[in-house]
Parts: structure tokens; sequence; C-alpha cells
């Protein structure tokens, strides 16, 4: 942190400096800016360059909810916030972002796996969400493109799908008609503080950008710009980068209606014709190579789920980094030094999570109480195996 006079650190009230325009920035920044709040977002390249644009946008909240805990809850009250956020979104912004309520189809190659699915997520009958166990006939009639060879699936008919450079951009046209300032080529030195309290965001270049609050939403980069906490302080948990590669296919029509997880695999289908294969899950740091390996393995596993996606034509492959923490849960809410506040370490969900983290962080700048429970997803948290999900 750097230390600033008194004089040079007047703040305006309910001015917020967010570190970050992927989509916890930009997602925070409409929701305080719709609030009425002053906000500034620093971006060291343009707005969704990094996870955010590169996500599949899957909206898997039942999926990829193992048992029932925070994680659930949060993600589950974050997908009920879509339909409206995406109602305001194209009317203020005036760009569709895809939003589909397609599904998702969690399907086995042995009857014996897809009997052991339900037995692990029957907590999500009990707790009224809805799924499906489909034997392999009927998976093939309502998917009829995809291997004889599984023998069923589970169905999450609430799980849904966008498309995430859309979002991207509806959110910040969206905050940018609502008055929130984006600053695009703004490299970040440190938070600024003056008597245990943010007050601002040092720049490379010795400038300052003053707020009455900071909140860092910078995904993998967070514990680059996070300090060491003050003695006595739980430490905060280090955020890593999950490299995560994707190959996209072109075909002339969807072959698929649904998400489909599959055992290596999972397929993402656009309306255009174009479909996503992801994802790989790999801790190497920032390395951003696409590995042959990891292509042809993707490539394997989805033409084995879907034999006629051999057909198709290669579109493109990427890799993106996704803020992983140790416990697999984010950093969300008010750090150990006042006014900071943490917006990141969301990993595989942070398309899905956009809605309530924005919600959250609204919450602690304008003094309300937080729509859950911030305990388990507290920055300086002590970190333990129990505590996922």
């Amino acid at each position: 942190m750097t230390r600033v006079s008194k004089a040079k650190a007047k703040t305006t009230a309910r001015s917020v400096v967010i570190i970050g325009g992927g989509v916890m920035g930009c997602a925070a920044a409409n929701e305080l800016a719709r609030r009425g709040v002053r906000v500034t977002v620093l971006e060291r390249s343009v707005p969704g360059a990094e996870a955010s644009s590169a996500a599949a946008g899957i909206l898997g909240a039942q999926v990829e909810a193992h048992r029932p805990g925070p994680m659930t809850e949060l993600g589950l009250q974050s997908r009920k916030l879509y339909p409206a956020l995406v109602k305001d979104l194209e009317k203020v912004s005036g760009i569709s972002i895809g939003y589909r309520r397609a599904g998702v189809l969690k399907v086995a190659y042995a009857s014996g796996d897809v009997a052991r699915f339900q037995r692990e997520l029957e907590w999500q009958r009990r707790a009224k969400l809805r799924l499906e166990r489909l034997s392999g006939s009927a998976l093939r009639a309502r998917e009829a493109e995809l291997s004889p060879e599984l023998a069923g699936a589970l169905w999450f008919e609430d799980d849904a799908t966008l498309e995430p450079r859309a979002l991207l951009s509806a959110l910040r046209i969206a905050a940018e008609k609502r008055g929130a300032v984006f600053r695009s080529g703004s490299f970040v030195k440190r938070v600024a503080e003056r008597d245990g309290r943010a007050v601002g965001v040092e720049l490379d270049d010795g400038s300052l950008v003053e707020g009455s609050h900071v909140v860092l939403a910078a995904g993998s980069w967070t514990s680059l710009l996070a300090r060491a906490e003050p003695e006595g302080q739980a430490p905060m948990p280090r955020v890593v980068p999950a490299r995560g590669q994707i190959v996209e296919l072109k075909t002339s029509a969807p072959l698929l209606e649904s998400i489909v997880f599959g055992p290596d695999c999972y397929l993402v289908p656009r309306a255009d014709g174009r479909l996503l294969i992801g994802s790989t899950l790999e801790f190497v740091g920032f390395r951003r190579e696409v590995t042959a390996g990891a292509v042809a393995k993707l490539l394997a596993a989805a033409i084995r789920l879907v034999p006629a996606l051999a057909d198709a034509e290669l579109g493109a492959t990427w890799a993106s980094f996704r803020p992983y923490t140790s416990d697999e849960l984010p950093l969300l809410g008010p750090s150990a030094t006042e006014g900071l506040i943490l917006m990141s370490g969301h990993y595989r969900n942070g398309i899905l999570l956009a809605p309530i983290s924005a919600h959250i962080v609204a919450a602690c700048v304008l003094g309300q109480s937080p729509p859950l429970d911030l305990a388990p997803f507290a920055p300086n948290r002590g970190l333990t195996p129990a505590a996922r999900r």
C-alpha cells in the first residue's frame, strides 16, 4: 500500500474505484452506477480482454453444484437474478446477450454412473430444484446427435447459457450510460491507503485515482495487487491462474440444443452453428499457450459424444486464466483494510456469479445488508477443505 497525505486524500462520498474490467468489474460498475454511485473502472487492457470474454458462458448453478452449501446457494441466487438483468441490459445497451435457458445434460456411458449421479444429487430434489433422470433412449429423443454409446443422463432444465462477449459489452455500455467511467491502459501499482483505510488507487505513472472505496476485481492477477495483511489478521487466500483451453467448431446448423457435460469435456452450442468444447484445468502460471495435446483430447472426447462433429470445421482455439483459490470459493466482501472490497476468485463460475457478486459489492459500498451470509467468502477467512461449496 502507498500512504498519501490527508490533503491529497480527499474522497467523494460513495465514489468507487474498481480495479479490473472483466465481468466482475463491469457488473459491479453497472450495479453501483444504477444505484447512483460514482464509479471509475481501471483496466490495463480493454474491458473483458481476459477470462471473461474467453469463457463458454454456462450458467450451471445446478450441474456445477456437488452438495448443499454456500457456493451452491450463491450460484442459485445469482442464476435467479439473470432474467431481470438480461432485460435491463438489453433495454439500456441495445445489445442481445444470447441468454437462453438451454438446460444442461450430464451424460454417462454407463448406467451405473447415471444412477450414481442421481444418488449424489438427490439433495437437489429435496431442495425442490428441478432435475430429471433420462434413459439412453429418452436422451437421444431429446438430442438425436448424441452417441448411442451413452446410457443416459441427468437433465437440469433451469440451467442456462449466454454469449460472454455480448454480456461484457452490454454491461460496459449500460454502466457508461449510467455514468461510470472506464479507463483503459491503466496500469495499477497499488491501493492507496491513509490511516488504515483505502482511499484510491496509485497508477504506475504516480497519479492517484481517488475514491471512498476500492473494489479489487483483478481476477487471476488479484494476489499481485493485494498486500500482506497486518499482524494478527488471517492471511488473504492466494488467487492463482488456472489455465483453461477451449476449442470452437463450426457446423452449418446447430447439432445440439442443450449444453452437454460429458466425462471428459463439455459442449456448448450456439444458435449460429458454432459449438464450444471445453475445458482443461492446468496450473501452469500465466502461460497462455494452446497446446496440441489438450486440443486433441478435447476433440476426441467431443467426437465420441457427438460423432457428427468429426465433419465439423475447426474454428478457433484459445486459452484463458480462471482465478482459483484453494477452497474453490470466491473472495467476496470487505477486507481487513477499511474501504477495500474484494471481488475475485470465482474460478469456473465467473459468468454465473457476476450478478450476485455485483449486488454484494453494492451492498458493502452502501452500508446495506448483503443478500446472503458473506462469512464463507470473507477475504480473510481461514481455509479448510471443509469450506468447499
